[in-house]
């Protein structure tokens, strides 16, 4: 939405995201729809689509306000001499760490993934901070590179952690957000050894606990 919003307006929208995160938690993606969620908030439907004019808005809506809260968090907690790339490995590991450790959180995410849902907004991310790697790596490339490493990325950890979560995959759950976030990095060709370091620096910091107050969902 393009127009600032006012404090009533601010606060049916929180109501209307609350719930959906909600009854997405409860239901899954799947099985909740628009009208679930108007429903549920105490709202119009009118009303609802004037704020997320699709369920997609409230997913993609999800996934940035999680994904970014845990990069400023992150960034805030390690402090400024934490490199670009240390933040963003750190927060992949949290991401899908966190994710994995919760099955109602598991399977909204693999629902979302299987209709690709947040597909826009994670493609937007994922050029965004595959750029700024590769910039303080001082590594050249093209802007079709930005593209194709983007969408290589997307479409590999989407079956990565679709056939995992049909457990068509022999891992845990350990190895294989490991695998998501070593898959990401090796298409940027980063330095193993740097790489190996920060993975598992990333994962004491996760098991630290220190984010728990963000949650992907509830």
């Amino acid at each position: 939405m393009a127009e600032k919003l006012t404090t009533k307006g601010k606060k049916t929208r929180e109501n209307i995201m609350n719930t959906a995160k909600k009854l997405f938690y409860e239901r899954g993606y799947t099985n909740t729809g628009i009208q679930d969620i108007a429903e549920e908030a105490g709202v119009k439907l009118g009303t609802m689509t004037y704020y997320f004019k699709k369920k997609t808005d409230l997913v993609g809506e999800i996934y940035n306000t999680y994904f970014m809260g845990l990069y400023n968090s992150i960034s805030e907690t390690l402090g400024q001499e934490a490199t670009l790339f240390t933040k963003y490995c750190f927060t992949l590991i949290c991401f899908f760490d966190d994710i994995l450790k919760d099955s109602k959180n598991a399977r909204f995410y693999y629902e979302i993934l299987e209709k690709d849902a947040s597909r826009k907004e994670r493609l937007y991310l994922i050029k965004t901070f595959n750029r700024s790697c590769l910039d303080f790596f001082n590594k050249s490339y093209e802007k079709d590179d930005l593209d194709a490493y983007a969408i290589t990325n997307y479409g590999a950890q989407k079956e990565i952690y679709m056939d995992y979560y049909d457990r068509e995959l022999p891992f845990d759950a350990h190895k294989i957000v490991e695998y998501l976030v070593r898959n990401t990095f090796r298409i940027l060709a980063i330095d193993k050894e740097t790489l190996d370091n920060t993975i598992e620096q990333a994962f004491r910091f996760s098991e630290s606990g220190q984010l728990s107050e963000i949650r992907f969902l509830i």
